[in-house]
């Protein structure tokens, strides 16, 4: 009876939620903190708090807290995360024809690919592939090289090497250039090569370095590989029940205009990369000699299985 009393009175002493207070959402970050990409996406966030005008508060939850790249679309439909940022490299599977922009020679930097990428959404190329989640952003980070213990300047000198890849179309190219792919995370890539795993593996300039692979790998190819594509994906009901402020917050900051600015962002943070490489002591940035490139331009060609969704690609905004 006393503690029911007790009970009672507690409940009547704590305050009611006001109905003023801003609604939390939870946004799990599936990649290092203090990089150029996150730089982008936390601006984002704050653009869109601000323009909810004080009815939405966003909490950060870091890589491993809630979500992981491998479980960032689970953690996203089943409600752990309201919307979370990640590669797309694991869910190959469910998204297969967004992978078109991991195709070599495709698309010239990242501002250009994730224009293209989100319009093939809007339009209703690929809106399909989303239909269990809301998306954000759909964009594409800078061409993928390779980073490696020994330098490959043929085709010939990938023959027996195990290359580290993060998606089904890279793994397919290596495989086409005579390398065994082993499918990994970027977050794996490190250990990868540090135990003699992999020989290299297939990232961005900028993620290379995110990722210190500068540590374990000292040839750097400037040929590019394809683009990862990544998003910011959003569960579907939570979207839907946004209050109508909060929503319109969403939209505006978000779609076309988001995902063109993170590959504005990439595609600055990328030449830096670069530059970063090439005064590097005891590293070489190994460029392929034309006919040699042209030649794998054509086995590329030869082999894509994407034809008719590449010619359906979306052009860049001028």
């Amino acid at each position: 009876m006393k503690l029911g009393f007790l009970l009672i009175l507690a409940a009547l002493l704590v305050p009611p939620a006001r109905a003023d207070e801003p609604l939390t959402l939870k946004f799990a970050w599936t990649a290092p903190l203090n990089t150029v990409s996150s730089q982008i996406a936390f601006a984002w966030k704050d653009d869109v708090v601000k323009a909810a005008n004080g009815a939405l508060a966003v909490q950060i939850y870091p890589d491993g807290s809630i979500a992981r790249s491998v479980n960032m679309l689970d953690r996203v439909t089943n409600g752990v995360a309201d919307f979370a940022f990640g590669i797309l490299g694991p869910f190959s599977r469910q998204f297969p024809q967004s992978f078109v922009a991991q195709l070599p020679f495709v698309c010239e930097n990242s501002t250009e690919c994730s224009t293209a990428f989100w319009r093939l959404y809007a339009n209703g190329t690929i809106a399909s592939e989303f239909r269990s989640v809301h998306p954000l952003a759909l964009f594409c980070f800078t061409a993928a090289s390779l980073h490696s213990t020994k330098p490959v300047r043929r085709a010939e000198d990938m023959a027996g090497m195990k290359i580290g890849s993060s998606g089904k179309v890279l793994s397919d190219d290596v495989a086409l250039l005579g390398g065994t792919p082993i499918t990994l995370t970027p977050a794996d890539f490190f250990e990868a090569i540090q135990r003699g795993v992999t020989q290299g593996v297939l990232i961005s300039w900028s993620g290379s370095l995110s990722f210190k692979l500068n540590e374990v790998s000292r040839y750097h190819m400037d040929t590019p590989f394809g683009l990862f594509p990544a998003s910011v994906l959003m569960n579907t009901e939570v979207y839907a029940k946004l209050p109508a402020a909060v929503k319109r917050a969403f939209d505006t900051e978000s779609g076309q205009k988001f995902s063109r600015n993170y590959g504005v962002g990439l595609d600055k943070w990328n030449d830096e990369s670069v530059a970063e490489y090439k005064a590097m002591k005891g590293h070489e940035v190994v460029v392929l000699a034309k006919d040699e490139l042209a030649r794998w331009q054509k086995m590329e060609l030869e082999a894509n299985q994407f034809c008719v969704l590449r010619s359906r690609l979306p052009g860049p905004e001028s």
